[in-house]
């Protein structure tokens, strides 16, 4: 079997899966309710049509109306509280939508991510086709439903790097040389319990390099990751073995062994002709998305006259080319309470849904978001996670709250651990400690304090 022959990957149309790795492959996680299942959808680059968008809303509708969509950090979507009855009519429909979810969880390619901006802003080159062209090359690999553990990959439209590029697996960042676009490449960087961000592979990769390097990067991983340990599985975990410079030397060899296997095609990256300038960012608290709003944005996403793109921070972003049409267009109803906020605060869902979540995490975001929100440096973030794995971003946030369960005064408490500092995914830096075991009035004390 050749690297790009293609392939079929049966699952059952009727029922979910009774293997829990297949059923990941699907998008699917079982929720801490006994029968309710998690169903996340992947968005591809944040883009969705005037279509989708309002197939989402008639999805909630029907089989969750109590449960509002949910925004994830990946520009991913997830419908919750859903019965085993209804996990295949939804997937039905989401293929109707032409949406999938199959690698939107599991051991394997998940969801590429790429700026809001790419292809909308003066300057930022639309990277869609190429994240499009690298999603094909790695869905052909052999080998892309069961790699040792899952892969994330980001592209950046800016140099800013607002597609988080320090924490993923492997990660572009536009800019210039010469008058011709490429990118600086980062690699093998990831978060979890024991975080550590990625290091740089090159200053410059021309952008028909991009596609090879992912495939030699998945191809590298396949082959040196740990199929043994969980918790040492991820790309990261062969470069900490290897050592740095062992490591990218190695990444180095396989993308000259993958460029002079076959011609690539040519990656040409383009600059908008006629840029969106006006630009409204709509934050969802705790990520929640209801069916009208859905619907509202179904409508700006038909309107030639702005772009809709869903973030990585728990907002969609929504540009225009005048401030008087953007203005108009987000002046909806449905669309009052997904406001600009002066910072960006994050919570996982916690235990509303998640099995391995050791507190509740909303509440606290909410009294974040109602007692310090105009306080806040503007753009500072701030992420609540209900355990020590961090998916809300803990490990690189200005203000990271991490969930644990301890006791006080012989009583089982829930509290979280304060890491300050972080570079938000778009610097190598991660927050440090900053004080432990925290109630939530003495979180938003600590928080007040630092600023």
């Amino acid at each position: 079997m050749t690297d790009r022959q293609p392939q079929t990957i049966e699952f059952p149309c009727f029922a979910i899966p009774a293997e829990p790795a297949r059923a990941r492959l699907l998008g699917l996680y079982p929720q801490r309710q006994e029968k309710r299942w998690m169903q996340r959808v992947k968005v591809p680059g944040g883009a969705l049509t005037g279509d989708q968008w309002r197939g989402l809303a008639e999805i909630v509708r029907r089989f969750t109306p109590d449960t509002p969509l949910h925004l994830t950090t990946r520009q991913d979507l997830e419908i919750h509280d859903l019965s085993d009855v209804q996990v295949p009519a939804v997937q039905h429909r989401l293929a109707t939508l032409g949406l999938t979810s199959v690698g939107a969880c599991g051991d394997t390619l998940r969801n590429l991510t790429v700026c809001p901006c790419s292809g909308v802003r003066a300057g930022c080159p639309d990277l869609l086709p190429l994240a499009q062209q690298i999603r094909r090359e790695l869905e052909a690999y052999r080998g892309i439903f069961s790699l040792p553990r899952k892969f994330k990959i980001s592209l950046s439209a800016c140099r800013e790097g607002c597609a988080k590029p320090w924490i993923n697996d492997l990660a572009f960042v536009a800019q210039r040389r010469g008058g011709a676009w490429g990118f600086r490449a980062i690699v093998a960087g990831s978060l979890g319990a024991r975080p550590a961000t990625g290091v740089e592979l090159t200053d410059f990769l021309e952008a028909c390099d991009a596609a090879p390097l992912a495939l030699a990067a998945v191809r590298l991983f396949e082959a040196h990751g740990d199929r043994s340990n969980r918790a040492k599985a991820r790309l990261r975990h062969v470069r900490e073995r290897l050592g740095d410079e062992a490591f990218l030397a190695m990444l180095r060899d396989e993308l000259a062994k993958v460029k002079s296997e076959r011609n690539w095609p040519v990656a040409l990256l383009r600059e908008p002709a006629e840029p969106f300038e006006a630009h409204a960012s709509l934050g969802l608290p705790n990520g929640d998305l209801l069916p009208d709003a859905a619907d509202e944005l179904g409508a700006l996403a038909d309107d030639p006259r702005l772009r809709i793109r869903v973030g990585l921070d728990h907002r969609v972003a929504v540009f225009a080319r005048d401030e008087r049409t953007l203005r108009e267009a987000i002046a909806r109803p449905a669309l009052a309470l997904p406001a600009e906020q002066r910072a960006v605060i994050l919570a996982c869902p916690g235990t509303r849904w998640c099995s391995r979540a050791l507190v509740e995490t909303n509440a606290l975001a909410e009294r974040i978001r109602r007692e310090l929100g105009s306080r806040l440096p503007a753009g500072a973030m701030v992420c609540v996670s209900g355990c020590p794995n961090g998916c809300a971003h803990t490990a690189v946030a200005d203000f990271g709250l991490s969930g644990v369960a301890t006791t006080r005064d012989g009583q089982r408490i829930e509290a979280f651990n304060l890491l300050t500092g972080g570079g938000r995914g778009r610097t190598a830096a991660l927050a440090q400690p900053a004080e432990s075991k925290l109630t939530g009035d003495e979180v938003l004390r600590a928080i007040a304090a630092r600023l």
